[in-house]
């Protein structure tokens, strides 16, 4: 939303509620020129510099699409049979190999991967998979902080990737700006997910959800859909309607908050 200014957390990002919102109205010509690709490559250096902050060593040997340079998460068809978030993940003793792990919690909670990746993707290797990282995009964000919210959810889950680990691509549009790089590292033909958390509770925002749906659909030709969250008021009907199979995770992020204030 232009010209929002973000004069207080609570006020800018209210309730956890994190909004794809876009313009209802939008061009269908998004396939008539191919992005451009190329290959990125590592710096050279020690393996471990305290100077790379921006993980540009993660790069190597990823496909990246612009016109931002977006890493590319190449498709994956499996399912989760079930799901746990992340921090929950980095609790356990032992690693889950039946659970995918996923990112949809406030962002406080696994930004730590950002900051120590490969300590983290050593562990994340134990389970069954992983659904790529879910940095916020904020309809009141500035573009550039959206753009840098997708890098990192598509740099780090395509260097999972390419380091072994099976990765579900979840997509995260704000706005018709947003396409260009919030669908550029995207799969086609293949599994992807989708978190849909107090987002439909608000018949306004429902009508953007219902057209994010219809876009991701109609652009990525998806596989399989995994959604996290509710598919009341008919979110999910497009999909199913066009044969898409649904795989509906309903969000444990109320049971989770009580089991921690009970252990607290």
């Amino acid at each position: 939303m232009a010209g929002v200014g973000m004069t207080s957390p609570r006020a800018a990002l209210p309730g956890g509620d994190q909004l794809p919102l876009f313009d209802l109205v939008w061009p269908m010509n998004l396939g008539t020129a191919p992005p451009t690709t190329r290959r990125a490559t590592a710096p050279s250096g020690p393996l471990r510099d305290r100077r790379d902050v921006f993980n540009a060593r993660l790069l190597d040997g990823l496909t990246l699409v612009g016109p931002y340079k977006i890493p590319r998460i190449e498709p994956c068809t499996q399912v989760p049979s079930s799901l746990i978030c992340f921090s929950e993940a980095s609790a356990l003793r032992v690693p889950d190999p039946d659970a995918w792990v996923h990112f949809y919690e406030d962002d406080y909670r696994f930004v730590r991967l950002w900051h120590a990746p490969k300590r983290h993707f050593r562990r994340l290797a134990g389970f069954a998979g992983v659904i790529s990282p879910d940095f916020s995009l904020y309809r009141n964000m500035p573009v550039a902080q959206k753009i840098d919210h997708t890098y990192r959810n598509q740099l780090l889950g395509a260097r999972m990737q390419a380091d072994g680990i099976n990765v579900i691509a979840n997509v995260r549009l704000s706005g018709r700006g947003s396409i260009p790089y919030a669908l550029a590292g995207a799969p086609r033909r293949s599994t992807v997910a989708l978190g849909l958390i107090g987002c439909i509770r608000d018949s306004t925002n429902r009508r953007h959800v219902l057209e994010e749906v219809r876009i991701l659909c109609d652009e990525l030709a998806p596989a399989n859909l995994v959604v996290y969250g509710s598919g009341a008021y008919g979110v999910l009907d497009y999909p199913r309607e066009q044969g898409i199979p649904v795989h509906l995770f309903p969000a444990d992020t109320h049971a989770r908050s009580k089991a921690r204030r009970a252990a607290a």
